[in-house]
């Protein structure tokens, strides 16, 4: 008799463990879709915040150890120089790569692209700057030697160059400092060698930049024509350097500050 009560209540604890279970499992079955559907309208919102938040802070963090403590240009104030120059600048960015245009209204004129790499080296793999006679119907504020009333002359059109170069480049130090997603300490480019004249001409320009020689057009190894496509001049400038060079030239040129340079070549 013992025998057989114990067994019965076994029996019904056990039937109500199955109800019990039942039970969960209904219950799991009715929300676990919703908790589902919940979590998957939220992922979105919580992923671009992680991004945000880690993208914010990897900016930051970038900053700190580009300037230690220095007080360099930024990209708005950039963007300021460009305006008072009645042009508009226009960034891309994908990851470390960017590029970088100069536009009149709807004629580009110059650009610059490259990437940024982990081990620091920043790769310029063009900064160009087009001339056209469209340029200047009016007078850019805080410009000198433009005329309502007749074209822009060989001069004016050598200085824009300059200018137009340099919130170019300048543009890459900002994006270096604020957006990259690695912080290069050090910038390489290859002044190619197409001809005698042009390629004189280039290296010149960058030495007016900041840019030093690295390797001659007869020094390159083949790693180096693989990586740049061609023959040249290597050349190199460190990022600080660089930014503590035209940061008073730039924030002159955007209006916020007394002439402390004057700008490459002039």
């Amino acid at each position: 008799r013992r025998q057989v009560m114990i067994l019965a209540a076994s029996a019904a604890s056990m039937l109500a463990g199955w109800q019990r279970g039942a039970q969960a499992e209904t219950w799991a079955s009715a929300r676990v879709p919703a908790a589902r559907a919940t979590l998957a309208a939220q992922a979105p919102t919580r992923l671009a915040g992680r991004l945000g938040e880690r993208g914010r802070r990897q900016s930051r963090s970038a900053v700190r150890a580009a300037d230690d403590g220095e007080d360099f240009v930024t990209s708005d104030e950039v963007l300021m120089a460009a305006k008072r120059l009645n042009v508009d600048l226009r960034e891309e960015f994908n990851g470390p790569w960017y590029q970088m245009r100069l536009f009149s209204g709807d004629r580009e004129l110059g650009k610059t692209s490259g990437w940024a790499q982990p081990w620091g080296i920043m790769h310029l793999e063009t900064i160009e700057v087009r001339r056209f006679t469209g340029y200047w119907t009016r007078k850019p504020a805080g410009v000198e030697g433009a005329s309502q009333e007749r074209p822009v002359e060989q001069k004016d059109f050598a200085k824009l160059s300059r200018w137009f170069g340099l919130l170019l480049s300048v543009s890459i130090g900002c994006w270096n400092r604020e957006r990259s997603p690695f912080y290069c300490k050090e910038a390489h480019l290859l002044a190619i060698k197409d001809d005698d004249k042009q390629h004189s001409r280039l290296v010149r320009y960058y030495k007016g930049l900041g840019f030093k020689t690295m390797r001659g057009p007869d020094e390159l190894n083949p790693a180096d024509s693989i990586v740049w496509g061609g023959e040249g001049t290597l050349m190199n400038v460190q990022a600080s350097d660089f930014m503590r060079r035209w940061t008073p030239v730039v924030r002159d040129l955007a209006g916020l500050t007394p002439r402390a340079e004057t700008p490459v070549g002039a």
